[in-house]
């Protein structure tokens, strides 16, 4: 064999081995990919067919809800309802849905739960269950039926192996299947809830939240862009040359124009509403690396503040403190009644008493003269219906959100327990305990749970 043969047979067999070890690694490659792969769509199985489990079960519970005559029974089915349509929302989430838009699917289950809960909650202090609602709870049970069914229809395509669930590369299916669309499917379960109906009821889930409107914005004039820097400037002083408009907040609650500017080491933005050209917040981010002064000189500091820029009869509540910067809360008080929907937010740096932000939101989406008259309890009735283990040690009236946002008239009593600081709301139309807070006291402020 001459010396160029050798050197060829070197090569060949070099890129034999090349080509093997190549080999060898792809299979292993992909035989980890299908592991994987493998793994992945039986973890999509296990969630839909849970979720189908689920569904079935609520749409039965549903069925029982309407015949349970005693707030008790109502309570206990009301409780399996929400355990069971929280663990679907589960499992819903873990699917591949990013192709698909099951909106209404998610909002009932969001709502089935949370909606029999407060029914339930409503038997227990003594309200019994209108004709109408009876009509929504015998509509969510056919809902329910419908879903159950579409969804059982779909698990007997996976188990016989004519759909299935996977995801790759971020796509809900990762190849054509022999038979039958699972998209398909899955939107004729979504088009199954056309026709469902809005509820409204005193719950974080009712329809009336997403579409509530401000008290103070709805019947205000629109304003030009040009208006509203002028709205900004005025309100920022100073502080208010040279900003430049930024964009627009649209088809929100609060549609805003954003203006900002740079400052050296900061950043400041604001945001004027496009109707009323009320200031919506705005920020001034920069670094506060001392503090001259305590929370209470803060309060005061973002009192003053608060009046000059026509936020009157305010009251500070909770405050935190971080980075060196207070962030105080207010609310509104009409004759004495603190009214906490009507929220404003002021931020101040402990280094120079500046005021560096104010969230205005809360303030503008629900601020109004409230009707104060409904008091049917004195406040030593109220006081009656409060624990005989909390130590009282102040009482007065507020307004307060429930988890729908719509408001109670309430006596709020402050006390102790166990060297722990609570408050307890007293419905004062009725006499209903409507919440209890925790108070949670620390160096870097008061916080409620």
């Amino acid at each position: 064999m001459t010396k160029t043969n050798k050197i060829h047979a070197v090569i060949y067999t070099a890129l034999a081995l090349l080509l093997l070890i190549s080999a060898a690694m792809w299979y292993k490659y992909y035989q980890k990919e299908k592991e994987l792969r493998t793994a992945l769509n039986n973890s999509y199985d296990r969630a839909f067919f849970e979720l189908t489990d689920y569904v079935t079960n609520i749409d039965a519970l549903l069925s029982k809800a309407q015949l349970a005559s005693s707030p008790a029974q109502l309570a206990s089915i009301s409780n399996e309802i929400f355990m069971q349509s929280a663990e679907a929302k589960s499992c819903f989430g873990e699917l591949p849905s990013q192709e698909l838009n099951l909106e209404n699917t998610a909002r009932f289950l969001s709502q089935v739960g949370d909606y029999t809960y407060v029914l339930s909650q409503n038997m227990i202090n003594g309200t019994q269950i209108s004709q109408e609602e009876y009509e929504n709870l015998n509509a969510l049970n056919k809902y329910a039926s419908e879903l159950s069914s579409n969804l059982g229809a779909i698990e007997q395509k996976i188990y016989s192996g004519e759909v299935t669930i996977a995801n790759s590369g971020g796509s809900l299916f990762t190849e054509a299947y022999a038979a039958g669309d699972l998209l398909t499917d899955l939107e004729n379960v979504e088009k199954s809830f056309e026709g469902y109906p809005a509820l409204i009821y005193d719950g974080p889930f009712s329809e009336h939240i997403e579409n509530m409107e401000s008290y103070m914005l709805k019947d205000a004039p629109e304003i030009t862009k040009e208006e509203a820097l002028q709205k900004a400037s005025e309100f920022l002083g100073d502080r208010g040359d040279g900003l430049e408009y930024e964009n627009e907040m649209i088809n929100t609650a609060v549609d805003a124009y954003v203006f900002g500017k740079s400052t050296g080491d900061s950043y400041l933005t604001i945001s004027v509403t496009k109707h009323g050209g009320y200031i919506l917040y705005f920020l001034e981010n920069r670094e506060v690396n001392s503090v001259n002064y305590d929370v209470a000189a803060a309060t005061e500091l973002a009192l003053e503040f608060l009046e000059s820029r026509g936020f009157t009869s305010c009251v500070d509540s909770y405050y935190e403190v971080s980075s060196n910067i207070a962030t105080i809360n207010f609310a509104y008080s009409q004759d004495g009644t603190k009214c906490y929907s009507d929220l404003i937010k002021v931020r101040v740096a402990l280094d120079t008493g500046d005021i560096i932000g104010i969230e205005c939101k809360g303030y503008l989406m629900n601020h109004r003269e409230r009707d104060l008259s409904k008091v049917n309890l004195t406040v030593e009735e109220a006081r009656e219906r409060v624990s005989t283990h909390l130590d009282v040690t102040a009482v007065s009236m507020a307004v307060v959100p429930k988890d729908s946002l719509q408001e109670v008239l309430c006596y709020e009593f402050k006390g102790t327990y166990l060297d722990k600081n609570f408050i307890v709301y007293v419905n004062a139309e009725n006499g209903r305990e409507e919440n209890i807070l925790l108070l949670i006291e620390s160096e870097t402020g008061i916080l409620t749970i």
